[in-house]
Order: C-alpha cells, then structure tokens, then sequence
C-alpha cells in the first residue's frame, strides 16, 4: 500500500486546473453569439460573454470577418485591452472594478477548431462584496454587422434575475434597481 496516498503533487493540480478550464471553455461554446451572464456568486461577479470578432479594431489581419488562432494569438494583448476597456463593472463610487482571470477561446459553430471564428467566448470575474449595491454595467463590443449590433446580457444575484439589451446607443445598464419589478 502506497502510504503518501493523501498527498496531492503539484503536478496533480496542474492536471486538475487544466480538466477544470477546458471543462469551462467547453461550457462556454454553448453560449450563443452576442449573449451572456453575470452571475454574483462568492464574492465575485462571474462574467461569460459571447462578443463578435468585428467589435475588435485592429486584429482581424486578412479581414475576412473572423479570427483564426494565429491571428488572436498575435493580437492577444490587444484583445485583452479591448476586453477591459469595454467591458466595465462599474461600484458605488463610479470606478471600473478590475476584470480578472480573462480567458479566451474561439467560438467554433462548425466544431471545426481549425477554422477562423467568428465569435469570441470571455470569460472572467470582477470582485464584489455583498454591501456593493449600486452596481452598472458597460458593454461596447457590438459588431458591424446588423445581427452584430445586441448584446443580450442576463444578471443574477441571489434571488434576483436582470436582463439587459447593451447597443451602441444604450451601452450602460444599472444593476438590480427597482427588484421588485425585475423577473425573479
């Protein structure tokens, strides 16, 4: 009998946040294009977001409307930055609560992972604390095409549920105001 059976190696935890990510991002593709959620869970706002490849300005090389893996790959940064200046949980105090723990993956519709995609997957986390209660919320990822130009974002926390439309001209949204009339 193998009596270090209880220790856990760190190679053991690199395995299970690598099963763990993948498992998330594998999730993740079965959001649909141009919606998401914002879940207020543990202390955080957990942020998944479908947002279309032509609401990124510069990174879409031989434009042909998506993106592949090189592509993002060379301009991961740029994207990252993008996301962050965009996509905005604002607090009380009207100041942008940091967007941690981004990951990225390629909306892939076809199952095809070698294909240039069309749809981006975010995800991430703001940090909230429980007595944070006049939250808002910017999205500016709209794309150009038509069917592009909505985002359809739903909010939960705790019993409360808040569904917002973000478009060009109606990017920002306040957060779980008048909750006895939002859907519970």
């Amino acid at each position: 009998m193998n009596g270090d059976r209880g220790s856990t190696s760190p190679l053991s935890y690199l395995i299970i946040i690598g099963l763990l990510i993948t498992a998330t991002l594998a999730q993740a593709h079965l959001m649909a294009e141009q919606k998401g959620t914002l879940n207020f869970v543990n202390g955080g706002a957990f942020l998944v977001l479908s947002a279309p490849v032509s609401s990124f300005e510069g990174v879409d090389d031989n434009q042909d409307g998506a993106l592949s893996a090189q592509e993002l790959g060379r301009h991961l940064g740029e994207v990252k930055e993008q996301i962050y200046q965009q996509v905005q949980l604002l607090d009380d105090a009207n100041t942008s609560l940091p967007l941690q723990g981004l990951l990225l993956s390629l909306v892939h519709l076809d199952d095809n992972p070698s294909d240039p995609a069309k749809q981006i997957m975010i995800l991430g986390r703001f940090p909230v604390t429980e007595n944070m209660s006049s939250l808002r919320l910017r999205i500016l990822l709209q794309g150009k095409a038509l069917n592009e130009q909505s985002i359809n974002l739903s909010a939960t926390r705790n019993s409360l549920s808040h569904k917002m439309t973000f478009r060009a001209e109606n990017n920002f949204h306040a957060l779980f105001v008048n909750a006895d009339k939002m859907d519970r």
